[in-house]
């Protein structure tokens, strides 16, 4: 019965939806440095596999710039390069597989599309919302912990990209806060989300594969679901639909190269996010067996992805090894609100390599006010708060007999701070910017910067 409709809803959606074409501003044009394998072409195919019902080509208006209009899963892929240069440092840096590439450039394609900025703010601030367009789908977006900044752009960028979807009525938001001193229950989140009839589910999977019974519960109940920023959970493409990010072994084969060439010998340290968290286990693992033998590894710290964790992190690392050399993690703004006091408390000047994930502007900012002529810093394009568009397209997509791939991976690249900094004038601290919400839109979410 859940298919028939959506067929339906795809005739509806081939007639009413637009192309988009304004490109998105904020981020750098500095060159990236390739860290792990990627695709240094720009896309020529994009059809996906035969089985999967997609159009024989959809790469000619992405290569063009004409928009060929929706095709039968609601979608066009004349995604602006300019779009997914913000994302990504490069244009070309698509996913190889050619399914996961389509979901790709239809979820770009959607990030500029106008929304009403005054609603996707009031839906941030609330939780969630009726759209108003009368649609009759439900899309939520669930996960155990969204209390720090790079979850509430997330959710806002989930928001977004729900709003470009007329046949998506209402968004459902819900965080557990399941690392507080009264964390909340995620499966019954979860479940709650099924069963206010959620057609579509987007979810960071903080406690890993704890989130299998409801997942495969919404899988029996013909949900699609999908995950982001590599919350890998056991069984994409079985157990749920699809996870969309950076290859997580790839990332910290990608923070080991960068450390074996800047660092070359010396003690090294690895933070992580909240206790058992997949993201953090799979490139600290990968990391790990890629050091060069000269390398060594004092310590993985937990820190809840909270500058109070990093705090105590690096207070304890500096106290036993003021000869640290260097610290891979995923969070920069974390890194620079929790590691600055406990640099100025030490006393001790910091000669060591930073690689990190994510790309908030206070790290550069912070990185200036230290300003330790030895401290090395270089970020990733993988910070990836615009990953949950592409979660969601898939997920959309599916509704309309597309079939995602189980994985959808986008390849990483590097950049050094010291050539284009992190510190860019008027974003707010923590607000990523490699982020695709406009610059306007952050400055109502967060007017005191």
């Amino acid at each position: 019965m859940r298919r028939h409709l959506f067929l339906l809803l795809g005739v509806v959606i081939v007639l009413g939806l637009a192309s988009a074409a304004a490109g998105c501003g904020g981020g750098g044009d500095g060159e990236a440095t390739e860290a792990a394998p990627a695709t240094t072409e720009a896309p020529a195919e994009t059809a996906a596999p035969a089985d999967t019902g997609a159009p024989a080509d959809t790469g000619a208006a992405a290569e063009t710039g004409a928009a060929a209009g929706p095709d039968e899963f609601g979608e066009v892929y004349d995604a602006d390069p300019a779009v997914i240069e913000q994302a990504l440092f490069d244009a070309t840096l698509l996913p190889e597989d050619p399914a996961a590439r389509q979901v790709a450039l239809a979820a770009f394609a959607r990030a500029d599309d106008p929304v009403d900025l005054d609603l996707a703010l009031e839906c941030w601030q609330n939780n969630g919302c009726e759209t108003g367009t009368g649609g009759e789908l439900t899309a939520a977006y669930t996960e155990p912990f969204g209390e720090n900044v790079y979850r509430e752009m997330s959710k806002m960028e989930f928001i977004l990209q729900a709003l470009t979807y007329p046949e998506i009525g209402e968004i459902i938001y819900t965080s557990s806060n399941v690392f507080s001193s009264t964390p909340g229950d995620p499966l019954a989140d979860f479940q709650s989300a099924i069963a206010q009839g959620a057609d579509v589910i987007v979810n960071f999977p903080d406690i890993g594969d704890g989130y299998l019974p409801v997942f495969q519960e919404a899988r029996d109940a013909e949900i699609p679901v999908s995950t982001y920023a590599w919350g890998y959970v056991t069984g994409p493409g079985e157990n749920y639909t699809t996870v969309v990010g950076e290859d997580t072994c790839a990332l910290g084969e990608a923070f080991a190269e960068q450390i074996n060439e800047h660092v070359g010998s010396g003690k090294i340290a690895l933070m992580g996010g909240t206790p058992g968290n997949p993201l953090s286990a799979a490139w600290q693992e990968c990391e790990l067996a890629a050091l060069n033998p000269d390398i060594e590894v004092v310590g993985t710290y937990d820190t809840n992805w909270v500058p109070a964790g990093v705090q105590e992190a690096m207070a304890s690392l500096l106290a036993a090894h003021p000869d640290l050399k260097g610290i891979s993690y995923e969070y920069s703004g974390g890194m620079a609100l929790g590691a600055k006091p406990a640099i100025e408390a030490a006393g001790i000047p910091i000669d060591q390599v930073w690689t990190m994930r994510t790309d908030e502007p206070i790290l550069g900012c912070v990185a200036d006010e230290l300003n330790e002529p030895n401290l090395q810093i270089y970020y990733a394009n993988a910070a990836g708060n615009w990953q949950i568009r592409t979660a969601l397209t898939a997920d959309m997509m599916a509704l309309k007999g597309f079939e995602p791939p189980p994985t959808i991976v986008f390849p990483i690249a590097f950049k050094d701070n010291s050539v284009e900094s992190l510190c860019v004038e008027g974003r707010p601290a923590e607000a990523s910017i490699t982020s695709l919400i406009p610059d306007e839109l952050v400055a109502m979410m967060y007017p005191e910067g």
